[in-house]
């Protein structure tokens, strides 16, 4: 099971996410963001550790304005996913 992340512009954003997708049944939590994932050192993700194709299908249908996608590899580093790619 792998962490992915979502990263959200803004705290309020990265809740009324996380809120959403409870409604919908899927367990997130809001993090801060990795600092080398956002380059200013201030964010915040949706971190999942399960349904992950169901959130991002249910964000992108409800227009919350989220960033990248990320998901964490064993060596630890997180990899950027790609929007084109299915996943």
């Amino acid at each position: 099971m792998s962490q992915h992340l979502i990263l959200c512009r803004s705290l309020t954003t990265a809740q009324r996410a996380q809120r959403l997708l409870e409604r919908s049944g899927i367990v997130s939590s809001v993090v801060k963001a990795p600092q080398e994932l956002t380059g200013a050192g201030c964010g915040y993700s949706l971190s999942l550790y399960r349904h992950f194709e169901e959130a991002d299908a249910i964000l992108q249908r409800s227009n919350i304005a989220t960033g990248k996608r990320f998901v964490l590899m064993e060596d630890g580093r997180f990899r950027e996913l790609n929007h084109d790619i299915p996943r």
